[in-house]
């Protein structure tokens, strides 16, 4: 029987904020989160299989506003203070679960320990340049970086103006050589939306390979003879593989993926909303949770 190949793709990308303007915003904060609970752990995780000698595989999306927000020197510098304000409140839980609650003396230690290895290694490991962490892996020859589009836009709602669906593909492609100094070889399309003939925009931005939902290549015409198990090839040559539709529901669904597991964490569930607002101090300058 002949061996077949999975494919492991992680998809990044949020959405762009900057405001100067503020000293504190709400959405800042997500971008800092995905950071802390994310992208460096990822980092962290990649940098040990290195370090162990294993030859591994992997590739991964760095959308343009992602890669930019982690190159941003304002939000550089925001996210040092969100992370010493965690580290100082999980030194504070050390000591008040001691006291208090008992229940939760690991969970602070565990937070304390996770918080200040993130810091040291956002930091200390990388000068606080998180791109070129995931440029090393790229260079190692075992991270496959790939792009998206330039703001994230959904492709087939812009079919009727082909000029923005050709922006959103060639501006994501000089972002990608200015940032990481290569041209991009594969994209993952918003939404994983496409429309037939967008593959044209593809190929003139030099892109070989691309993914759709299942349906994608389930319903294309001809019918793939391997289903969504082999990669198809577009009249303008650009192989787009299918994404399977059982990993997804693994990462994603409530009902039958590992986040609706009694045994997960609960993400809207911690210290910010338990615990009195002056307790929590400088983890919410202006006293509001959020």
């Amino acid at each position: 029987m002949p061996e077949g190949y999975w494919c492991p793709v992680l998809h990044a990308h949020l959405p762009y904020v900057r405001h100067p303007e503020y000293p504190e915003f709400l959405e800042e904060d997500w971008f800092f989160e995905a950071l802390t609970e994310t992208y460096v752990p990822l980092v962290r995780v990649l940098d040990g299989l290195l370090g162990d000698g294993v030859d591994y595989r992997l590739t991964m999306t760095l959308s343009p506003p992602l890669l930019s927000m982690m190159g941003d020197a304002l939000l550089v510098e925001r996210y040092h203070r969100y992370l010493d304000r965690l580290v100082a409140l999980a030194e504070k839980e050390i000591g008040r679960t001691a006291r208090e609650d008992p229940r939760f003396h690991d969970v602070a230690r565990f937070y304390l320990d996770e918080l200040s290895d993130v810091r040291r290694i956002f930091r200390e490991r990388y000068g606080s340049n998180l791109v070129q962490a995931f440029r090393n892996h790229r260079d190692a020859g075992k991270l496959e970086i790939i792009t998206c589009g330039a703001t994230h836009g959904f492709l087939p709602l812009m079919d009727t103006v082909p000029e923005a669906v050709r922006a959103q593909v060639r501006i994501a492609a000089d972002h990608y050589r200015a940032t990481l100094g290569r041209d991009p070889t594969g994209i993952w399309l918003p939404e994983c939306g496409y429309l037939p003939g967008q593959d044209r925009f593809l190929r003139e931005a030099g892109l070989r390979f691309s993914f759709l939902e299942s349906h994608g290549l389930t319903d294309a015409q001809p019918r793939p003879s391997h289903g969504v198990l082999a990669p198809i090839l577009s009249p303008e040559g650009v192989a787009f593989f299918a994404r399977d539709m059982e990993s997804s529901r693994q990462v994603w669904s409530a009902e039958s993926g590992y986040p609706g597991d009694h045994d997960y964490r609960e993400f809207y569930k911690d210290v910010g909303w338990e615990l009195p607002v002056d307790y929590l101090g400088d983890v919410l300058p202006d006293g509001l949770r959020k």
